[in-house]
């Protein structure tokens, strides 16, 4: 490897490094509110199911937020920086990358369904809409995954 590809890896690594450590802290503050949150909550006798569902939800949501990180990490700077004749395609990596994706809009569906069951069950279509749709486009990663092996 030339030294200038050198060189440009490793400032998208330092690049790669910061996104992660972001995502990390903002992972861990989003934790750490839901965490005082429900504490808040049952201390203070206002502890309903409905507030614990948030609380989790916002959990859930950190979760979720700490596995793009990982990914992050682990197919751009380790991978990358472990196989210099990195073979990597996108039939390879675009699976991993949309089911993060498809996680997030799953959890985004059941944190709204719960919140507009709360409030208003007309307004359903939309929640479970996004739920039908993050489960087609699991079913379409599947596919793509089956038809590009």
């Amino acid at each position: 490897m030339k030294k200038t590809e050198r060189t440009v890896l490793a400032i998208s690594n330092i690049g790669y490094i910061a996104a992660c450590v972001v995502l990390y802290l903002i992972a861990v503050c989003i934790l750490v509110s839901a965490v005082l949150g429900i504490i808040d909550d049952i201390t203070s006798g206002v502890y309903t199911v409905y507030r614990i569902l948030d609380e989790v939800a916002l959990i859930v949501f950190s979760v979720a937020v700490i596995d793009v990180g990982k990914y992050l990490m682990l197919e751009e700077v380790i991978k990358s920086g472990a196989d210099d004749k990195s073979t990597k395609t996108p039939s390879d990596t675009l699976p991993k990358l949309a089911i993060i994706i498809a996680s997030a809009l799953s959890l985004e569906g059941l944190v709204l369904t719960i919140e507009v069951a709360k409030r208003d069950i007309t307004q359903i279509f939309y929640p479970v809409s996004l739920l039908v749709t993050a489960s087609l486009f699991i079913v379409a990663i599947g596919i793509y995954r089956n038809l590009s092996r």
